[in-house]
């Protein structure tokens, strides 16, 4: 009986983390014999340090490309352990930085990790069986850090959650301009580092959008973020247009949930990714480095909102005038890039690397 370790932010009520490792979970189950392979996902008080167990470590879907996690990676590896990278990604890089990258002109990620850290970084990649990435900015990152030809195994697969199927069988009533809102809390850390500042903007865009007609679902990701949800819709004040729903849901749940909206606006990443498996185009607010990334991936940086932005309520009004026009192009550009990237978010399961 082989043993798995699933690396992931599991246990904290977060629905995109949760439905990462959900997926992970069912891919195994589509794939291998789980009469001879038994997966632990890192629950709460799972001791990372303590690998004596498992036969393989992989390090999961979310951005958890950090110093400390590539550090329990290159201890299975020296305790003779197999690794796997699968859909990971890196975060918290400026935005200066990430303008720089974009735009091909960044030379160091020094902010980020140190000498130190970039030489686990190449450990890890040199020993891992498999290193597939969630975005082309994560990619083109390690290769400032590592060098092309260090690189070269590193692959774009995609977010996991690309894998993620609308399972419902009857089509929901999709009400007349509804715009779901996902709102919460980073705890400040985010691109302008004002929080209070992008939810007073958010607030200001949400009622010229009421004067337009369109009907507002606030809804959330993350237990932590249902007092953020309740203040802005107090905020808007407005309890006729606006529905408030706190409810935590599962990933299909919220898919149905998303379903009757014509469009959505999303702090959390994974809020996207819902929308978009919904078929309802997302207007992601890039709140850090990952939302980018994911952006990048599926080609549509044009849509992304900077919550550094000071004239974030104007820049909502115009992607939500970019939907208006070509309602199904960002759905079109997600079900093309789930397309490409399927094959390859499960070549480790069918190539039973583990």
């Amino acid at each position: 009986m082989k043993k798995v370790l699933y690396i992931g932010w599991i246990g904290f009520n977060n629905l995109g983390d949760e439905l990462l490792w959900h997926i992970f979970r069912d891919t195994c189950t589509k794939y291998l014999d789980m009469e001879k392979i038994t997966v632990k996902p890192s629950m709460p008080g799972t001791d990372l340090k303590n690998l004596d167990e498992f036969d393989t470590v992989i390090l999961g879907g979310g951005s958890l490309l950090l110093p400390g996690y590539l550090q329990i990676l290159q201890n299975a590896i020296h305790k003779g352990k197999s690794v796997l990278i699968w859909g990971s990604g890196l975060d918290w890089i400026e935005e200066s930085n990430l303008n720089l990258l974009i735009n091909d002109q960044l030379t160091s990620l020094e902010q980020n990790f140190k000498q130190k850290d970039i030489d686990v970084l190449d450990e890890v990649l040199e020993h891992a069986l498999f290193v597939g990435v969630r975005g082309p900015l994560t990619k083109k990152a390690i290769e400032i850090m590592v060098g092309k030809e260090k690189s070269e195994k590193v692959k774009i697969i995609g977010d996991p959650a690309l894998l993620l199927q609308n399972k419902d069988t009857i089509k929901p009533h999709i009400q007349d301009k509804l715009i779901g809102i996902n709102w919460g809390t980073t705890f400040n850390r985010l691109y302008g580092a004002n929080e209070s500042l992008v939810e007073e903007q958010l607030v200001a865009a949400v009622k010229r959008l009421i004067e337009k007609g369109y009907k507002i679902l606030i809804y959330t990701m993350w237990s932590d973020d249902r007092s953020h949800c309740e203040r802005l819709y107090n905020k808007i004040g407005d309890s006729e247009n606006v529905q408030l729903d706190k409810n935590l849901y599962t990933e299909q749940q919220m898919i149905h949930k998303l379903s009757t909206c014509t469009a959505t606006i999303n702090f959390k990443l994974h809020a996207n990714m819902l929308s978009m498996a919904a078929g309802v185009p997302a207007i992601p607010l890039g709140y850090r480095f990952k939302v980018f990334d994911f952006a990048a991936l599926l080609g549509l940086l044009n849509l992304v909102v900077s919550t550094s932005s000071k004239q974030l309520t104007d820049d909502i009004l115009d992607r939500i005038a970019m939907i208006e026009k070509n309602e199904l192009m960002p759905v079109k550009q997600y079900n093309m890039t789930k397309q490409t990237c399927t094959p390859f978010l499960e070549l480790p399961f069918n190539h039973h690397y583990f």
